[in-house]
């Protein structure tokens, strides 16, 4: 798969089969990832996404084969968008605080050194003039790049984002989708997004991993993204056209013509 600079991967999988309690989701992954990659994880709910990315985070043990993560493997999370209450009372300065540490092994950074990066931080996703602003007075891109940037306060070099662009409209989504791509190429950051649409996986990665109904398949986007690769996995015609620049995957419902 593909990479950034020859440092030696930044995540290995060979063989890796990921589940719970011993019993494998998905089974025999081979991937490898160096710095400046981008994995999109797709498929439908139940097919092993989320316990794909568990498993490489380190919250789940792999089921069987290895799983080997480089020395600068560090990785920050951004939830799904409602994981924080859109009520939330607090402006966005404190939403990012709440995870600008000085690094992973301490708790919290001084006050001032959380405020320095939150403010960091926020400026790195186009926010600063938005700190003082309450959380739920936000639209949903913009609480979307809240939670982008209390990810990007702890300093991670692998970036693991969660349904980056569900609820967002096109032009929320391009602009998302665009930032993440210059996170990566201007500091050679990792990323792993985990989606449903395979029109957004589609322009914004390097690399593909699709897993449905226990199979699963991963590669270089444009060798992956193809009618003889999607068919056979989704069991139904898939069609891959180019609108605009932007990759459109037209799925047929099972049954019709």
């Amino acid at each position: 798969m593909t990479g950034g600079p020859a440092a030696g991967p930044i995540l290995e999988a060979r063989g890796l089969a990921v589940g719970h309690r011993g019993r494998p989701v998905v089974s025999g992954i081979d991937l490898v990832l160096g710095p400046g990659a981008a994995l999109g994880i797709v498929g439908p709910n139940g097919a092993g996404k989320s316990t794909f990315l568990k498993t490489v985070l380190g919250l789940l043990p792999p089921v069987g084969g290895t799983l080997r993560l480089g020395g600068a493997f560090r990785p920050g999370y951004v939830p799904q968008a409602d994981a924080i209450d859109p009520g939330f009372p607090f402006p966005a300065l404190d939403v990012v605080r709440m995870a600008a540490r000085v690094d992973a092994a301490l708790p919290f950074a001084a006050s001032a050194d959380r405020e320095r990066r939150a403010r960091d931080a926020l400026a790195r996703v186009g926010l600063a003039d938005l700190a003082d602003r309450p959380f739920r007075d936000l639209s949903g891109g913009q609480r979307r790049r809240v939670l982008l940037a209390r990810a990007l306060a702890a300093g991670p070099t692998v970036l693991a984002f969660d349904e980056p662009t569900a609820g967002l409209d096109l032009e929320a989504e391009a602009s998302l989708l665009a930032l993440l791509g210059a996170l990566r190429e201007r500091e050679g950051m990792t990323l792993l997004l985990v989606s449903h649409s395979l029109a957004a996986i589609g322009e914004g990665t390097t690399d593909v991993l699709l897993l449905h109904g226990g199979r699963h398949r991963s590669g270089p986007v444009d060798e992956v993204l193809v009618p003889e690769v999607l068919g056979p996995l989704y069991g139904v015609p898939v069609r891959v056209d180019r609108v605009g620049g932007r990759r459109v995957v037209a799925v047929a419902t099972p049954g019709a013509p």
